[in-house]
């Protein structure tokens, strides 16, 4: 029987490679040979105890490849798959009968990752992206890559920038509306992108200098750096000026809970604000409720996406090959044997955005 090897996080900060027989995919299920798996934020929290989960087999963000599509012969938008043919994954399931799914909030289903967060010792074993192979539940959202994306491009495009579509979608940016954007990591920078390909004007907000350059090179119009205004008061005051007076809408992408009450501060009134970065339960803040009131600033947080914004979202990429710098998303790459490396160095901001290449 062929065998494949998966990266599982038996605690926080420790992790065991482990080998495992490849499952036989169930009826419309699907087997993939992993090509990429990004490393999100989200998987150097639980690495890092920062998360609810504490032991896991670590990713959810991938690009892979059929090998066999028997179980499952069409993508979730009826495209015929063949063997060899890439695909993106939306990374969490939809049950069908609890109360969100039956109302057809299947985005918030109540058993999302009970897929992912079941023991690598049980079938079907691959249920994370960090290993040689992944398993997509029958649940599960598949959509084949359009054939001029390259697998690095796309690698976050099931978790980033599917997120990032649907936030700014709840925001409704619109042509001519002023954007801003707290972070200029890998959401921040889909963030830009697609706000700019609805004709927002776009500041971007962040500590770092390299990621405030890739933020320009994916179009921001301007970005504020804490080098220029150290202060809470005065990057708000650079953004108020900047965007007339405040923005339309403003999306947390840093995942730090003290840019909330600051990001509410740099909207004008009837604005809304868009929380996405925390999602770490037990942040604390404080917010001046009485301000946010009387300017009536609305605030959407969203979690997880509608199927359809990861489809969107690749025929985006496939778009604009060639004219946004799709290679500064992943600015570092590693082998699945060196996983403790990528997950140790992302811990420690030593790059932006890392990624898992498997072996062909």
């Amino acid at each position: 029987m062929a065998t494949g090897r998966l990266a599982y996080m038996p605690k926080p900060g420790s992790v065991e490679l482990r080998e495992y027989d490849l499952p036989t995919p169930r009826p419309g299920a699907l087997l993939i040979e992993t090509v990429a798996a990004g490393v999100c934020g989200s998987d150097v929290h639980m690495f890092a105890d920062k998360h609810p989960l504490k032991s896991i087999v670590l990713g959810h963000e991938v690009i892979g490849r059929v090998v066999d599509p028997s179980t499952r012969p069409t993508d979730s938008a009826g495209q015929e798959l063949h063997p060899g043919d890439l695909v993106s994954v939306v990374y969490f399931a939809f049950c069908q009968h609890c109360r969100q799914c039956q109302a057809g909030r299947t985005h918030l289903c109540e058993n999302s990752y009970n897929h992912w967060i079941a023991s690598p010792d049980d079938f079907p074993h691959f249920t994370g992206t960090f290993g040689t192979h992944y398993y997509v539940g029958r649940f599960q959202h598949v959509f084949k890559v359009p054939g001029n994306v390259d697998p690095l491009a796309a690698v976050s495009a099931n978790c980033a920038l599917a997120q990032v579509s649907a936030g700014i979608d709840r925001g409704g940016v619109t042509a001519g509306d002023t954007v801003v954007i707290q972070g200029a990591g890998g959401l921040g920078l889909w963030g830009v992108a697609v706000a700019k390909e609805r004709g927002a004007h776009v500041v971007v907000v962040d500590a770092v200098q390299r990621r405030l350059d890739a933020a320009k090179a994916f179009g921001a119009d301007e970005t504020v750096s804490f080098d220029e205004a150290p202060e809470a008061a005065d990057r708000i005051a650079r953004v108020r000026e900047l965007t007339d007076g405040g923005a339309d809408v403003a999306l947390e992408l840093t995942g730090v809970g003290s840019a909330v009450p600051e990001g509410i501060e740099m909207v004008r009134p009837g604005a809304t604000y868009i929380e996405i970065g925390n999602v770490m339960p037990g942040v604390e803040i404080t917010l001046d409720i009485g301000s946010m009131t009387r300017r009536a600033v609305t605030i959407h947080p969203v979690i997880r996406y509608h199927q359809r914004f990861l489809k969107a979202g690749l025929e985006f990429i496939s778009r604009n090959v060639g004219r946004l710098p799709f290679d500064k998303l992943v600015d570092a790459t590693y082998p699945l044997d060196d996983v403790l490396q990528a997950m140790e160095d992302s811990k420690a901001r030593k790059v932006n955005r890392a990624a898992l290449v498997m072996d062909r």
